[in-house]
């Protein structure tokens, strides 16, 4: 009896050992046809994943047939799976109902621009277990790519928030402060940042507005004004003119540089405008204008 039960779990063993071999060549035959008949490199990118996830599938269900034949067995070898799982893979178990949550309600995909637990990035892969991206930001002074790979854990979306720069509506608010100084014409340099930022937005405005009319069916959503301003305030060093303005997330950093071009270029040529600047003036003690001032006072 003893034999016959090391037969069957050797010949068990071996056949389970056979299945795993056989996704492994599945995996890798899929991936061939993919870069055989596919051009495109995100249709290659999915089929090959797609067949990748096929044969995990095929391949656990197999083995957990062989290792129970009977029903009953095969609900017993389950239950105890389960069980087994629930207390020492939380994490993974974790992880894949954050990947079941992100396959189901798409809380983002391949392409989007997300943030989570201070990590920035465009997502380029989602894994059962984790998600892949591309880093934006750190120690780049903008949102632009680093070009490190980042990964994390599905889990994260039930532990952190997760912010989707493109998901639904693809346009953030992005704001571009200057300071004049008080002498300066602070209306005109007003007048010339709102002018640009107008000619730089109209097409954009229209945009926004028919995305916010088809993201306000799934959402509470509603803007009323998305038009530039520039909002005016006094500064220590000057007048503080920040000017505010709607703009697709991935070009940030390329609206913000091209303004701020065209704003500086009209500001040269005016010549009641100039920017501010912190300075510190120093001068001897028994400079005339300090006279009678205690020298405490005096720089």
């Amino acid at each position: 009896m003893e034999d016959l039960l090391q037969n069957e779990v050797s010949r068990d063993l071996i056949i389970s050992i056979g299945v795993i071999f056989v996704a492994f060549l599945m995996v890798k035959i899929g991936q061939r046809f993919a870069r055989r008949y596919f051009d495109d490199p995100e249709r290659v990118y999915r089929a090959s994943k797609s067949s990748r996830r096929l044969a995990i599938f095929l391949s656990i269900v197999t083995i957990v047939l062989i290792w129970s034949p009977e029903f009953g067995d095969f609900v017993t070898v389950l239950t105890v799976i389960g069980a087994g799982m629930a207390i020492a893979l939380r994490e993974v178990l974790l992880s894949l109902a954050g990947w079941t949550r992100i396959t189901v309600l798409t809380t983002f995909k391949e392409g989007d621009r997300i943030e989570i637990n201070g990590i920035r990035g465009d997502v380029i892969d989602v894994r059962l277990l984790r998600t892949s991206l591309m880093e934006v930001g750190g120690w780049v002074d903008a949102d632009q790519s680093t070009g490190r790979i980042v990964h994390f854990p599905n889990s994260w979306l039930f532990e952190h928030g997760l912010f989707n720069y493109t998901r639904s509506f693809k346009f953030i608010w992005n704001e571009l402060p200057l300071i004049v100084t008080f002498r300066s014409d602070w209306n005109a340099a007003r007048d010339i940042m709102q002018e640009y930022a107008e000619e730089s937005a109209a097409i954009l405005e229209q945009q926004a507005r028919a995305e916010i009319q088809e993201i306000s069916k799934e959402f509470l959503i509603h803007y009323s004004i998305l038009t530039p301003f520039v909002y005016v305030k006094i500064d220590r060093d000057g007048v503080m003119l920040t000017l505010r303005y709607l703009c697709e997330a991935r070009k940030r950093r390329g609206s913000e540089h091209a303004l701020t071009v065209m704003i500086l270029q009209a500001f040269s040529k005016h010549p009641q405008i100039e920017l501010a600047h912190r300075s510190i003036a120093v001068v001897p003690r028994d400079a005339p204008q300090f006279e009678g001032i205690p020298p405490k006072t005096v720089l």
